[in-house]
């Protein structure tokens, strides 16, 4: 989706006129710098949004392309709200202040401080819980949305064993788990699998998915431990 700049600089400059107001397209370098990475941003949803047929190839103009993909930004920030809000009721961080802070206070501070039109690719939070998941590669609002399907998919999975499991099997990896910045998903599998199957190598049961292992569990039927 290589756009010539000509193209470019007049919905730069559209931003920043909405920015002050309608009243100039005056802005500082950094401004200017930041509301390229917005179009830039939104055209990539475009592309995204088409699947493998690229935004060139049908013909958009780079305006028409950046109109798609905010609007694409816009349906994805509903979506993540809407996925937030389908987890939270039946989130648990068991203990780990590390989840808790990044689930329960950064995510409310994402919703309300991330700004969809001047700057959607500023992801807003660190994510210092780390997932099983390489999200390196996306930013803003997307990185959010799969950082939260991550995080639906490992609750799914430790919604399979007992609390009081999940707290002694993370005790016995950390005495002070509470403060510890890691995975709580690989802890307690790696725990399940020692405990469940002991006369296997542990890499014969490693899945391809986190989804996949816990299906796995699931309709293996294996008692909550």
């Amino acid at each position: 989706m290589d756009y010539e700049m000509e193209e470019l600089v007049p919905l730069v400059g559209r931003l920043a006129k909405k920015y002050n107001g309608l009243e100039s397209t005056s802005v500082t370098y950094e401004k200017a710098e930041q509301f390229m990475g917005a179009v830039l941003y939104c055209i990539r949803e475009a592309g995204a949004a088409g699947g493998d047929t690229t935004v060139m190839a049908e013909g958009l103009s780079a305006e028409q392309a950046y109109e798609i993909g905010a609007a694409c930004v816009r349906e994805k920030v509903k979506a993540a709200l809407a996925l937030y809000h389908e987890i939270l009721p039946v989130f648990s961080a068991y203990g780990n202040r590390c989840l808790e802070d990044t689930f329960l206070k950064g995510m409310p501070e994402f919703f309300k401080w991330y700004d969809a039109e001047f700057e959607p690719h500023n992801t807003i939070l660190t994510l210092d819980y780390p997932v099983l998941k390489d999200l390196s590669g996306s930013l803003g609002i997307d990185r959010i949305y799969d950082f939260l399907e991550c995080i639906r998919l490992e609750q799914e999975f430790l919604r399979q064993f007992s609390a009081e499991y999940i707290r002694r099997a993370l005790e016995e990896y950390d005495i002070e788990y509470q403060e510890m910045i890691g995975n709580l998903c690989e802890i307690v599998l790696a725990d399940a699998i020692k405990r469940l199957l002991p006369q296997k190598p542990f890499t014969e049961y490693l899945a391809d998915s986190l989804g996949e292992i816990a299906l796995r569990l699931k309709y293996a039927k294996i008692q909550k431990l």
